[in-house]
């Protein structure tokens, strides 16, 4: 069953527009675990929901961004999940960009 370490990416991540930035999410487990990345959304009744599409998929937990954006703020997700019991495991990470 895989479990989240918590040395990765400190949340919020706060970044100028503009900049680029790595998060990292970093899972433990046997076998392995695979870190996927998504974006969380608001809906019109301000809950909160994930995109349906996955941003990055790997064992390194790394999702990379280029030349942010302000649209690119926002909270995102990692998910930890290595086949064992179905089990995943999720931290989120707020994304803030600074505007000129």
């Amino acid at each position: 069953m895989p479990i989240i370490i918590d040395n990765g990416t400190v949340s919020p991540v706060i970044i100028n527009e503009h900049d680029n930035v790595t998060m990292e999410c970093q899972a433990r487990g046997r076998p392995r675990p695979y870190i996927t990345w998504f974006r969380r959304n608001n809906d019109q009744n301000n809950r909160t929901q994930l995109e349906n599409q996955v941003l990055a998929n790997s064992t390194d937990g790394q999702y990379h961004l280029i030349n942010v954006n302000r649209y690119q703020t926002g909270h995102y997700e990692c998910r930890a999940s290595n086949g064992v019991n179905e089990h995943v495991v999720s931290k989120d990470i707020e994304l803030r960009v600074l505007c000129k």
